[in-house]
Order: C-alpha cells, then sequence, then structure tokens
C-alpha cells in the first residue's frame, strides 16, 4: 500500500514538473540562459523590431559593469508595447524587461494578467493593484515571470528572468563596484 502511495506520489510530482518544463516562457521564440546576444538581435531584427540603445549595466553614478549589457528595442509585435529591454551577462540573454502604459484603473494589468494565466496558470503569487503595487508571478525551473503594475505609474512592467544568470550578474555588480570604489581619486 505505502509503495502505491510513493508511486502515485511520484506520478503526480512527475507530470507537474513536466507541465511546468513545457511551458517554460519562451518569448519570441528566445530561451534565457540559452540563446547570445546576436542570436537575440537577429530575432528582433527578424521581428521587426529597432534597436533604440545599447550598453554597460549602470551600478551607481559613473560606474558601469560591461559584462551585464542592455539593449533598449522599441516596435516590436506586442500590442501597447511602449519599448523592451534585452539584458545579456556575458554575451547570453538572462531578462527581457517590456514596458506597456497604464491607466489608473489599472485595467491593463488584469488583462494581461489573464493572458498569462490562460496560457501558464495561477501565478505563485498576487497582489490587486489597489492602494498597492499590483503583483503577479510565475516560477518555471530557471525562470521568473513578473508582472508588476506600480500603483502610482503610468506604466507596467512584464519581466523574464533567468534566476542563476541575475544572480550572477548581480554577484559581478557588486564586485564592479567594490574594485571601482575602492581606488583612489585624483584631484584636488
Amino acid at each position: 500500500m505505502k509503495a502505491l502511495l510513493l508511486t502515485l506520489i511520484g506520478v503526480i510530482y512527475f507530470v507537474s514538473s513536466l507541465k511546468s518544463a513545457l511551458a517554460q516562457p519562451k518569448p519570441f521564440g528566445l530561451e534565457l540562459g540559452v540563446h547570445t546576444k546576436e542570436e537575440t538581435l537577429e530575432v528582433i531584427k527578424k521581428e521587426g523590431g529597432k534597436v533604440t540603445k545599447s550598453g554597460c549595466r549602470i551600478i551607481k553614478g559613473d560606474i558601469a559593469n560591461c559584462e551585464v549589457e542592455g539593449v533598449e528595442v522599441e516596435d516590436l509585435p506586442l500590442e501597447d508595447l511602449i519599448k523592451a529591454t534585452f539584458w545579456f551577462y556575458k554575451n547570453r540573454l538572462f531578462k527581457i524587461e517590456y514596458v506597456f502604459p497604464l491607466s489608473m484603473s489599472k485595467e491593463e494589468f488584469y488583462v494581461i494578467h489573464k493572458q498569462l494565466t490562460q496560457r501558464y496558470g495561477n501565478p505563485k503569487k498576487f497582489v490587486k493593484p489597489y492602494l498597492a503595487n499590483g503583483r503577479a508571478e510565475w516560477h518555471f525551473q530557471n525562470i521568473r515571470l513578473y508582472l508588476l503594475a506600480p500603483w502610482v505609474s503610468w506604466s507596467m512592467y512584464l519581466t523574464y528572468e533567468h534566476l542563476p544568470l541575475s544572480r550572477e550578474s548581480e554577484i559581478s555588480d557588486r564586485k564592479v563596484f567594490e574594485r571601482e570604489t575602492a581606488k583612489p581619486r585624483k584631484g584636488l
């Protein structure tokens, strides 16, 4: 009886993990943690996107980490998209941030939340955008997908993030910041 119960639990766990793996988000077919900057730029171009800015990630003031690069893109075929920023750590795609307009009623949050729920199931975390920042968060193997509607803002953010590479990029930021602030300053 115990063996049957353990087998049943194992099958349920396997099926749920398989569903999560199959539903892994791949915006525009891009796989976070896998695609390179060059491959990503090819997809952006194919989708009609136009690069408007690119450069190293600014940590603070004039301190930048060039191991982390951002590419800002407009004109991607997503309804109401203002812009998207694709982030790369050591040439590998680790984050995509979409910016959408947001009205005071926050109805755009509910529209995108519904679309994401239909595709990926119920979010792991959910906070209604009423007197608080609206947030919905889905977790996959190494990917976190979250929708953020700040309470006082005209913009809403949809972010896909590869967690291991994101952590590595933050460690890299700290190292660059420590190295740059430890240098003696010249001047009067």
